[in-house]
């Protein structure tokens, strides 16, 4: 038993001595009562200190970046992540209304490991369960991985996660691809800054502040601007002025709600609605 002790450790060791590439595609639901999905392609880099999350996309982007292009990004929903290896301490990387945020949060998930086996890939997957953040959660990982990450902020299993879903089948990661790389990848301009935009650092609890005040008082930032020096194209309609502004209050919020389901329910933020 203690051999085997030994020759696990040493494996893992060896394992995050590695650069991984894990690729995952990523379904999810923006309103949870539709039927349909929609689904974008996430990295999941691990190395040797840190494991980081983040849109395929981005890569893209940051090529054209360091070519000179101009370039700006919103995300579809909040994704990007930090975090060192072997500890459930995330730091989120979040944008909202151009600016760029981050704050950190403690995020340790207790998962059941059940008995359930399948193979994907010829990889032999082992189930486990959880209740985080809200919701439940079903995570097929493999043993035959010793990579203690996962998409997301899912990980702590004995193996890499290669798929985990919500019961309600609103939120669903699934591994298309796993690669090592010789050399790590500088994410600087895709992570630790928004394509050039350095992140403003603030708590969560400033972060959900900021949700309510941009529901509540939206545009704000035009309501001190001279009339006739700005105009924006919102809803198909062009608004140049305060009271084009207030026409569509109600229904910049209204769709604010109905694209309002976060992945961790137990951090919803709760709108009022007239």
């Amino acid at each position: 038993m203690y051999k085997y002790f030994l020759f696990f450790f040493f494996l893992i060791q060896y394992s995050y001595s590695q650069n991984y590439r894990i690729m995952y595609d990523f379904s999810y639901k923006l309103d949870s009562l539709k039927q349909n999905s929609d689904n974008i392609e996430m990295v999941l880099d691990v190395q040797k200190d840190y494991s980081k999350f983040y849109y395929k996309k981005l890569i893209k982007l940051d090529s054209l970046l360091k070519n000179g292009g101009v370039i700006s990004y919103t995300f579809p929903i909040q994704q990007v992540l930090k975090r060192k290896i072997g500890s459930f301490k995330n730091e989120n990387f979040v944008n909202l209304e151009d600016k760029y945020y981050n704050y950190i949060s403690l995020d340790e998930i207790n998962w059941k490991i059940l008995s359930q086996t399948k193979f994907s890939n010829n990889y032999k997957l082992q189930k486990a369960e959880t209740i985080w953040g809200g919701r439940k959660w079903i995570a097929w990982f493999s043993p035959e991985i010793p990579v203690s990450e996962g998409p997301y902020k899912f990980r702590g299993l004995p193996g890499l996660i290669f798929e985990v879903k919500d019961s309600k089948d609103n939120f669903n990661y699934k591994l298309t691809s796993i690669n090592k790389i010789l050399s790590k990848y500088d994410t600087s301009n895709i992570v630790e800054s928004n394509l050039g935009v350095n992140p403003i650092s603030i708590t969560l609890q400033q972060y959900q502040k900021l949700l309510i005040d941009n529901y509540n008082n939206p545009f704000s930032e035009y309501y001190t601007m001279k009339e006739g020096t700005w105009g924006l194209t919102i809803f198909d309609k062009h608004i140049s002025n305060l009271e084009g502004l207030k026409s569509i209050k109600k229904d910049y919020q209204l769709q604010i709600i109905n694209n309002y389901n976060p992945i961790e329910l137990d951090k919803a933020v709760k709108y009022k609605v007239d």
